[in-house]
Formats: structure tokens, sequence, C-alpha cells
């Protein structure tokens, strides 16, 4: 909406500014009879460049605000941790967002987002002779049958993290559980899973 309001101010202004030219030029060809109208029209297309600007100019700011605010929201330095404590607190929300996500797509035809809805529009895109449509479905299809299949390996990847997180849980005085022989057991799973990423 205000990108057309500013359009039109701006074509509004564009018009009196060429309105002014074609006055002046009149004043010059014809004499003093138009000289006062032409001074009021100038005035005027003066004061609408000067709004004008001054909208330019608030638009710009605002502009600069939201870059700024964007700016804020970078990180301040590098990680120093991989975040393992965010990460097994944010695991159950993950874990419902996957399993929503899974269901939507699994459900039916009248559902938004689901596979069979998408197969019944690029169906009936192709009944209508409407083959580059088609392609398109044909291709967000495509793209949402690779993310059911991204979706099954995530959440397979969140059991692990979640299996992980519980063996990492701190009692009260803020120590490992079996941390005595944690540093043995870390070093043996982790020789077994690159062995098992190998074979």
């Amino acid at each position: 909406m205000r990108k057309t309001k500013s359009t039109v101010v701006a074509l509004s202004t564009v018009a009196a500014l060429l309105a002014t030219g074609g006055a002046a030029a009149a004043v010059a060809t014809t004499g003093d009879d138009a000289a006062p109208a032409s001074s009021t029209q100038a005035s005027q297309a003066q004061t609408q460049a000067q709004s004008q600007t001054q909208t330019d100019k608030a638009e710009g700011k605002r502009k600069g605000k939201r870059t700024k605010r964007k700016l804020m929201r970078l990180a301040r330095h590098a990680p120093k941790g991989d975040g393992s404590k965010v990460l097994c607190k944010r695991a159950p929300k993950i874990d419902k967002r996957i399993d929503r996500l899974q269901r939507r797509l699994d459900a039916g035809v009248r559902t938004r987002g689901s596979l069979e809805r998408l197969e019944k529009r690029a169906d009936n895109a192709k009944k209508a002779g409407h083959g580059v449509i088609a392609d398109f479905l044909n291709d967000r299809l495509d793209d949402r049958r690779e993310l059911k299949v991204r979706l099954k390996d995530r959440e397979e990847d969140l059991k692990k993290v979640r299996a992980w997180c519980a063996t990492q849980d701190t009692d009260k005085s803020g120590q490992k559980s079996g941390e005595d022989s944690g540093d043995s057991n870390d070093s043996g799973s982790g020789s077994q899973s690159s062995a098992t990423t190998e074979g």
C-alpha cells in the first residue's frame, strides 16, 4: 500500500513539474498575462517535490531501521561450543514439529500441503492442458517427496540425539553421572561409531 501511495505521489509530482515546465514556456512566449498562474503552479510543484523528497527520506530511514534490526540479530562472536545443551532442551519440540509435518504430508486430498492434494492438482492441470503448470506442480511434488525422506532421516538422527542427551544428564552437584568412567566410555563409543560408519 505504501508503494502505491508513493507511486501516485511521484506521478502527480512529475505531472505537476511537466505542467510547470509547459507554463513557463507559455510565459516566455505569451508575455505577462500568464505569469501569476505559472508562479502559483510552480510553487505548488515545488511544495509537492519537497513533500515527495521528505517521504522518500522517511521511507529510507524506516528501511535503515529494518536493516539495523536484522543486523542486531546476528551473533556477536563465533560459536564457542556445539550448542548441545540447547539442542537437548529443544529436542521434544523438534520431534513434535517433525511429527506434525509428516502427518500433514500423509493427510488426504482435503488437507493443504499433503502429497495427495498436490498430485490431484497436477492431474487437474494435465487434464486442463496446462502443461507448464503441471510441470511446476510435479517439481513441487518431487520436492515434497524428498522432504518426506529427509524428515524420516532427521527423526532417526533426533532419536540418537535424545539418547545421547539422556546419557549426559547431570545431577544437582553439577557433575555428570558416571563421570569417572565417562572418558573411557566416550573414547570407546567414538571408535565404535567411526567403525560402523566406515563399514
